[in-house]
Formats: C-alpha cells, structure tokens, sequence
C-alpha cells in the first residue's frame, strides 16, 4: 500500500469517526472519545498521566484513527462495585475497555461488544526451574493465590496444595522472592507488571494457564443503540492488530501460549436416559433451584440453563462439569465438587440436556 493511499484511508477513518462520536458545537472540533476507567487500576488503567496504563493507551491509539482524543471518566470499580450501570450504561462515557467477550447476549441487552482484541488470565509464578503442564504439578507445592480469587477456589478442594492467601499481588511476589512460598498462582498482567516493576522478572517463570474459568478475551464494550461506533472501533482494532501485543508486552502481560489446566474427555454417561433426566430433575430442584429457578425455568437469559447448548455448542458438557465443581466465584457461585458426586453432576445434566431450547427468548 503506497502511503497516499494510506494517508487516505487514515483521512476516511477520521471522518467516521467524527460522523459517530458528534462535534463539539461551535468550533468543529471532534467530540473526544469518552471513555471509562478506573483510576486505580494498573496495568489496564491509571489516573497517572505518566503511566495511564495498557487500556488507555489503547485508547489513544484508537482516538488517534478516529481522528479525535481521549477523555477519561475516572470510576472506582473496587470494593465490589458495579462499574457499567452508572457509567457506560448511564451515559457518562462512550466505551468501557477490558470486558470479557460473550457470544451469548440475548435481546434486552445494554452493552453491545466489539471483536476480542487480546487475551487475559491467570498465571502461575514460580522459579524458572519450575515446569508447569498440569494442576498436578503443583501438588505437594505451598502455592499463594489471592483472598476469594478463582485460584484459591481452584485449588481449595486440592488437598496436596499448601495454600497461603494474601491481600495483594506484591506481597505474594514478595513472598515468592523470600521464598516462603514455592509458587504464586496470579492474575497474570499484574503479576507481570508488579514483577517488572519490583525487579523480579529475571527471577521467575510467568506460565499463563487457560479452561478451568481461568482466561478469556477482553473486549470494549459500548451501549447497544451505539452500533456505529461498535462497528467502527471493529474496523480499528483489526488495523491495530499488530500494535496491541507491543503494547501489552511494555506493561508485561505475559504473552505465552497458555497451559490448559481442564481435565480432558468429560462426557455425560448418562445422555438419553430417561431415568436420569427425572432423577435429574429431582436433584436440580434440591440443589440448584435457588439460584437457577425450580426446573430450570430461569426468566433471566445470564443465567438460564436451557441455553447451555446454544452458547457452548460442543464444548457444552466441558464448560458444565468445570463450572460445577469448580464454581464461578467473580459470580457469586461456589465450587460444588466437594458436595456432589459425579453420579449427581451428570444426572442433572441430564434433565437440563432435557429442557434445552435454540430460541434466545
């Protein structure tokens, strides 16, 4: 591509850009590109304008193409608060970076999400002799995780794993380094980042890990009538392609392929029978119906069991079997291994097998 031509397309994109995001009256100049961030929360974002972090550095990047600049909305999203409803959803920025993608969003929905531009999950810190290839590896290990993050659920039904909980990823690291733990399991850009910044990099083997609920694909999310701009900030994330994974490596965000961590081949055995499925029935209605609705009848699409085929497609009896004995703690659901038997799980995946539907209503 010659650079008139280039010059051209960029000239095209800014023009879009100014046409989806507005003019400020009066002058011409482009609305900024509003977008929301949490002033504490490096890597991904920063009130320091020395360091504002990888998200908003992407930010800029893409105000760059859009031919207009960055204005942050600054919103504490710790402490367990809810991020999108008072700020994305109630109009007080534009975009909100970071979301995990989701192919599964049902009509009623207010965010509608761009195209995954780069992967993130956990990783587990160790020294650099430490080779990881599966959960077992870590058996026999004192392993740090995080109070209540998903590792600590992970591997609290383990009882080789040693555990040690700490309140932050710097003392983890700190305790790795003064080796009063063998291994941290982490969120992996800040682990990479608190390292880098620490001086310990050398010094550790950073392995991302993924199944187990462990990594997804982040996304930028924007409301659901702003599908210009969606569409839009697809066009320009697949041209910054090849800028995104520089960017993430200048704040370390580990990089590597990931170690898959599920355990593999987990089938129903009792597919098709249907005494299962009313035994199943049973059996979901006395452990399941309080969060899920007496027979799976859920009106709330996020967590309606009857559209597990429909968002997970083959890997459907994989994705179930993790999440019930493994839990989704950043969701509220606890880890039912212990509780249940492998009889119980697959007996209720059997009815909910039975009350599947394809419609998205």
């Amino acid at each position: 591509m010659t650079r008139r031509r280039r010059r051209a397309l960029r000239l095209v994109s800014a023009a879009l850009g100014f046409a989806i995001i507005g003019l400020v009256a009066g002058d011409g100049e482009a609305a900024p590109l509003r977008v929301c961030a949490d002033p504490d929360n490096a890597p991904f974002t920063s009130a320091d304008s020395r360091e504002q972090g990888m998200y908003l550095e992407l930010a800029e990047l893409i105000a760059d193409r859009m031919g207009t600049r960055v204005e942050p909305f600054f919103f504490r999203t710790d402490v367990g608060r809810r991020a999108l409803r008072p700020t994305l959803v109630a109009g007080r920025c534009d975009m909100f970076i970071g979301l995990p993608h989701a192919t599964d969003r049902g009509p009623g929905a207010t965010i509608a999400l761009t195209r995954p531009f780069l992967e993130v999950g956990y990783a587990v810190v160790a020294p650099p002799t430490f080779i990881l290839r599966s959960l077992d590896d870590l058996d026999g290990m004192s392993v740090g995780v995080l109070f209540a993050s998903t590792p600590q659920t992970l591997l609290s039904v383990r009882d080789r794993v040693r555990l040690t909980t700490f309140r932050s990823t710097e003392a983890a690291l700190d305790a790795l380094a003064e080796r009063q733990i063998d291994a941290a399991f982490l969120w992996g850009p800040d682990a990479g980042y608190r390292a880098a910044r620490r001086g310990l990099l050398g010094k550790f083997r950073i392995t991302s890990v993924t199944g187990l609920n462990l990594r997804w694909r982040a996304a930028i999310g924007v409301r659901a009538a702003d599908r210009s701009l969606r569409d839009h900030l697809d066009r320009v994330l697949a041209e910054l392609e090849p800028a995104i994974p520089q960017l993430a490596a200048k704040y370390h965000f580990p990089l590597d392929a990931p170690v898959d961590l599920a355990p593999a081949g987990k089938r129903n055995p009792f597919r098709g029978d249907a005494s299962a499925v009313a035994a199943g029935r049973t059996l979901f209605n006395t452990h399941c119906s309080h969060c899920h609705s007496p027979n799976a009848a859920n009106p709330e699409p996020r967590t309606d069991l009857r559209r597990l085929s429909t968002r997970y497609g083959a890997h459907e009896d994989q994705v179930f079997y993790i999440t019930v004995t493994q839990g989704r703690p950043t969701k509220g659901m606890p880890p039912w291994g212990p509780a249940l038997d492998e009889d119980t799980i697959w007996k209720i995946k059997t009815f909910l097998e039975s009350v599947q539907r394809s419609d998205a209503n």
